[in-house]
């Protein structure tokens, strides 16, 4: 059992037992009079069993229901929860379990910081990037208009409870979807763990356990020195900039549109091209990178219209004035938040990034 309680945070629980020490922990902290647990299709049909089954005292839980998929991660599902919690009474002494991958923490956690000015919730995330990154540090929201986060709120759940047990009901694109993430963290804040990472060839057998720890840790120390990204925390943007666009184009364009960490995977590839040009990140240490990346995330269909790309990075939540902020690496543990780099950096940028990938043959 891990578990991770910090200044500024809500807990982490992690490890095998952690089922029995959420339930201890929400007896002793939150004595709900109602209790909701918010899930998809998918995670009710995959999930809610075990997590039922571990915690008999939530079998009277009233269950709440949305669509999977980012395309819903929207305010009509909002309002549908909403609506759905007035209709059972919910009050401020009641509580949301979101139950789901990053999509149900962001919607779940955006309507339980709005409902009634706010009620308590937990994130019980069933993914592998939502147990490393999106459960965890307070951000919650909603898409608008096909643009990323634009709506959403800083709140903490309660607690955050992270079962690796759920990554068994994953088909293998969500595993390295998660993965993307887990790169992210090793390249900005640290060479060895960087290390450990790139030793993985193969994502069938990896023991999760210490590699989420460490990337909830990553993360949970850059919240804690900047919990309204001011400026620390804009760090664990790396990748996002370019791969928030990509993934608001694959939705617009896409019948099978990208998974965020496959966006951002993307996105750290185009990012490394432009730290290469503008602040000098070693060419060798690059290619090694990308030929990582290559060799776990399967892109090589890839396609993207890099004048819209450019256009959806204007609107960007990070853009200040006319400025987007690019998280680049000066070197591995060592990242710069850098205003606009000239359109034509970013063109040639997002080329190499298609070039990289059409030239790949997958075999991971």
């Amino acid at each position: 059992m891990h578990v991770i309680n910090q200044n500024h945070s809500s807990e982490v629980i992690l490890g095998d037992d952690v089922f029995s020490t959420l339930e201890q922990f929400l007896s002793r902290q939150h004595r709900a009079y109602t209790v909701f647990i918010l899930v998809d299709e998918n995670t009710e049909k995959l999930c809610l069993p075990l997590f039922l089954s571990c915690i008999p005292s939530l079998k009277n839980a009233i269950l709440l229901k949305i669509h999977s998929g980012e395309q819903n991660k929207n305010l009509a599902s909002c309002e549908s929860l909403w609506n759905q919690l007035s209709q059972h009474n919910a009050d401020r002494h009641s509580l949301l379990i979101n139950l789901g991958g990053g999509m149900i923490g962001d919607v779940g956690g955006f309507v339980a910081a709005t409902f009634m000015r706010g009620i308590s919730f937990v994130n019980v995330p069933t993914t592998l990037l939502a147990m490393v990154d999106a459960s965890s540090g307070g951000k919650n929201g909603i898409n608008l208009s096909g643009l990323k986060n634009q709506v959403g709120t800083f709140t903490n759940p309660l607690a955050v409870c992270i079962s690796p047990l759920f990554l068994k009901t994953l088909p293998p694109r969500d595993i390295r979807a998660g993965f993307g993430e887990l790169i992210k963290h090793a390249l900005i804040a640290d060479l060895n763990y960087w290390k450990e990472i790139k030793a993985i060839r193969s994502l069938e057998n990896v023991d999760w356990n210490p590699l989420i720890a460490k990337s909830v840790q990553i993360k949970r120390q850059i919240v804690n020195a900047d919990f309204k990204e001011k400026n620390l925390r804009k760090t664990l943007n790396f990748g996002h900039t370019i791969g928030h666009a990509l993934e608001s184009y694959s939705m617009k364009h896409h019948q099978d549109p990208l998974k965020h960490g496959e966006a951002v995977a993307a996105g750290m590839v185009t990012e490394l091209f432009l730290s290469v040009g503008i602040i000098g990140f070693p060419v060798s240490q690059m290619e090694a990178i990308v030929d990582f990346i290559l060799l776990h995330f399967n892109l090589s269909k890839l396609e993207f219209d890099i004048e819209e790309i450019l256009s959806l990075i204007s609107h960007d939540k990070k853009t200040v004035g006319k400025d987007t902020h690019f998280v680049l690496l000066k070197d591995i543990g060592y990242p710069v938040i850098h205003n606009q780099p000239e359109e034509q950096e970013i063109r040639d940028a997002l080329q190499f990034t298609l070039n990289r990938f059409h030239q790949t043959t997958y075999t991971s």
